[in-house]
């Protein structure tokens, strides 16, 4: 016999599937003009350099895993950085063949706007972004582009910089460290506190192959536990790969990220190299001798603890089957 609990949790189940369908059915979350507003007040009234001729970038949107809702946003943030200031013309896609050969040379730079899972998994346009970077031109990834491809492409997370591990953090300090590179000049010299979803990165990340820009200023940011032995978490990087040039950033998954003015500069400046006219120094930090001396971010107080779950008790406990479903939720929405 079934009981009433099963029953119930059975049905919480179903309503929590039909409400994620519907949603996937509804399409992304319109952005308002008032969200515009906020992120082209924002962003810079000039880039850091003239472009050295007319460049196209192609914003690549397709998911095949876990779906970020700032995607939309991130994508119109980055419109908005090339329209404003005359950087470079983008234009949207989440049609892998877009990203053919006889397709992409129409473009200077690809942005890989939170791609998660396999978005394609054709040989011939795996070669094809590969060579577009390889061949000197550019690749940027925002957020969760390092949460794709896995086994089904080593190779994108070698020229990525990394795969992603996880995101224990949320509050942070951070370091620069390159204070005077030119894609850090948002940050005026000083490390500073944010608040977003914050990756972390394994294997092939190494700074044997990376010029980091940001990290966690894992000292002063006074975090208990970490998911590296090493503490050593990166935010933002550059590398050259081939002849192209390959710019990432972890921040992103909250939509206050793209009104933020530092970070979008930093994304524009990020962008701008990826399209090879800002110049910037990318041999990677382990081989820079003397290192580098980062500029520190702030001391952080401890986080406040966590309140404790109520046990369950008769007038609640029917609903106490649906927890790990919601719980699953919401670990899920954060990814």
């Amino acid at each position: 016999m079934i009981s009433a609990r099963s029953m119930m949790a059975a049905a919480v189940v179903v309503v929590l599937a039909a409400t994620v369908y519907a949603a996937a059915k509804a399409g992304p979350k319109a952005i308002s003009d008032d969200v515009v507003k906020k992120v082209t007040a924002a962003a810079p009234d000039k880039a850091a350099v003239q472009p050295a001729q007319p460049r196209r970038v192609i914003i690549f949107t397709m998911t095949k895993g876990f779906r970020h809702g700032s995607i939309p946003l991130a994508a119109k943030a980055v419109e908005i950085l090339g329209s404003k200031t005359g950087a470079y013309e983008a234009v949207q896609t989440d049609d892998p063949s877009r990203l053919a050969p006889d397709r992409l040379k129409e473009f200077d730079a690809v942005v890989m706007d939170q791609c998660t899972g396999v978005p394609f998994d054709d040989p011939a346009l795996k070669a094809s972004l590969l060579e577009f970077v390889r061949g000197g031109k550019g690749i940027v990834g925002i957020h969760a582009a390092t949460d794709a491809f896995y086994d089904a492409w080593p190779e994108y997370g070698e020229m990525m910089g990394g795969f992603f591990k996880g995101h224990p953090f949320r509050r942070i300090s951070v370091k620069l460290d390159d204070p005077t590179s030119p894609l850090n000049a948002a940050f005026g010299g000083q490390g500073f506190e944010i608040s977003d979803e914050i990756y972390t990165f394994k294997e092939p990340y190494s700074r044997d192959t990376l010029r980091v820009l940001l990290s966690i200023d894992w000292e002063n940011a006074n975090l208990s536990k970490g998911n590296r032995t090493d503490n050593d978490y990166a935010l933002s990087w550059i590398r050259e790969y081939g002849k192209g040039r390959v710019f990432y950033c972890a921040f992103g998954h909250d939509d206050a990220i793209w009104w933020n003015p530092a970070v979008l500069r930093h994304y524009l400046d990020g962008l701008q190299y990826a399209l090879g006219d800002l110049k910037a120094d990318a041999t990677p930090s382990a081989k820079i001798s003397p290192p580098l001396e980062p500029a520190r971010g702030p001391k952080l107080a401890a986080p406040a603890p966590k309140p404790a779950k109520a046990a369950p008790t008769a007038t609640n406990s029917a609903a106490t089957p649906a927890n790990p479903a919601a719980a699953t939720s919401g670990s899920t929405a954060t990814h």
